[in-house]
């Protein structure tokens, strides 16, 4: 789908796009400027070619981004399951194609060494459970808390930093990683 484009699907898309958290305007089944914009963010904010076209890569991408069942056996990449990053509440998953291409990417730079997923997605209750942050990137999908067996804390963060996370917290037993849009972030709490 692009600009131009009209019908349910249209409108179907508009609605997914607003519940991921992309403005796309009224779902009005009209493919318009400002859902183009909507997609194009969407592309920028998963690391896909932002050309404003709903392709297939765009809508598997924004599938991940709303709060759905995991499917047993599913992979996200050769090393994550998509079950790893479902809430600890509530077992739902949502989760940034981005996060999980540079969370692969830190895997290779730390040798191989296997990345633990403490906590992925949040629901809101999960966060606040937890004592989560209000606008805490897991909440969209945009964060993991790892260990990497092998790896101190600090050198995790120290390659997830050089990787090109947007937002790296160094922790006591953990590193938190997250894909936020917006500029750097980094934090130590001890």
């Amino acid at each position: 789908m692009q600009t131009g484009a009209k019908g349910a699907s249209v409108q179907k898309l508009q609605q997914q796009l607003a519940a991921a958290g992309f403005d796309p305007g009224p779902a009005d089944g009209d493919f318009g400027p400002r859902t183009r914009r909507a997609v194009e963010q969407l592309q920028q904010c998963c690391g896909l070619k932002p050309d404003g076209v709903a392709g297939p890569q765009t809508l598997a991408a924004l599938a991940l981004l709303l709060p759905h069942q995991p499917q047993p056996g599913r992979r996200l990449g050769p090393h994550f399951a998509e079950t790893e990053f479902a809430c600890r509440c509530c077992g739902l998953v949502r989760v940034n194609p981005r996060l999980v291409h540079l969370l692969e990417q830190l895997r290779e730079q730390l040798g191989g060494k296997p990345v633990v997923i403490n906590s992925a997605y949040r629901c809101a209750a999960h966060n606040r459970a937890v004592g989560g942050a209000r606008q805490s990137q897991h909440l969209p999908g945009n964060a993991a808390d790892i260990a990497v067996t092998g790896a101190a804390p600090g050198e995790v963060a120290a390659a997830a930093e050089k990787i090109g996370f947007a937002g790296v917290g160094r922790y006591a037993g953990f590193t938190h990683v997250d894909v936020r849009a917006g500029g750097k972030a980094r934090w130590v709490c001890t």
